[in-house]
């Protein structure tokens, strides 16, 4: 289902006082609604952010951060304020102290899962908006095609199926996950 704009012209503080809390993203000026996640991209979500903060702590490269966790992002197409399903930021561009409201930066590592009424184009557009706000890497988590697709500015689209292993080059470069153990237990 198509995000509907709820209200338009707002900028990221005048949004952050209106509707921290609230199921919504700023996206280029328009506040639109997000929908609560199903079970399985809840479990891939938790699953892949698990993961992820588990190398990343050990190894103290960053902060893990969950879905709702909103980033402030600046593009020529205007600014939003958008929540991935699993974000990591390296420590060395971790801001002190920890801003209580949006993060005024891009995350280094961004985790994007499909619901299956998610418009390809859309995902697109959130993944392009991303790169172009600085993020390193995306992953396109797809259940239902049992696929992560990764995206990188300048870089061609990598898909990878079951019998695949995802890294995190070059960004979080101790992380491996063969594609078999994410998609466990949901299905065909």
């Amino acid at each position: 289902m198509p995000a509907v704009a709820i209200q338009r012209g707002l900028t990221a503080e005048e949004f952050w006082q209106q509707y921290a809390g609230k199921p919504y993203e700023l996206v280029r000026g328009e506040v639109k609604e997000r929908m609560p996640a199903g079970l399985i991209h809840g479990l891939l979500a938790m699953r892949l952010g698990r993961r992820i903060d588990t190398v990343a702590s050990e190894r103290r490269r960053g902060i893990t951060v969950a879905a709702e966790t909103g980033f402030r992002l600046r593009t020529a197409l205007g600014e939003s304020v958008r929540a991935p399903d699993v974000a990591f930021i390296r420590t060395e561009r971790l801001p002190s102290p920890l801003p209580q409201s949006f993060a005024d930066l891009a995350p280094d590592l961004v985790v994007e899962i499909a619901s299956p009424n998610d418009a390809y184009t859309a995902l697109r557009d959130k993944v392009d908006e991303w790169l172009q706000a600085g993020v390193q890497v995306v992953w396109v988590v797809d259940p239902q095609r049992r696929t992560v697709e990764v995206f990188q500015a300048n870089a061609p689209i990598r898909v990878l199926r079951e019998g695949d292993t995802l890294t995190g080059d070059p960004v979080l470069p101790d992380f491996q996950l063969p594609l078999s153990e994410l998609f466990a237990e949901i299905g065909e």
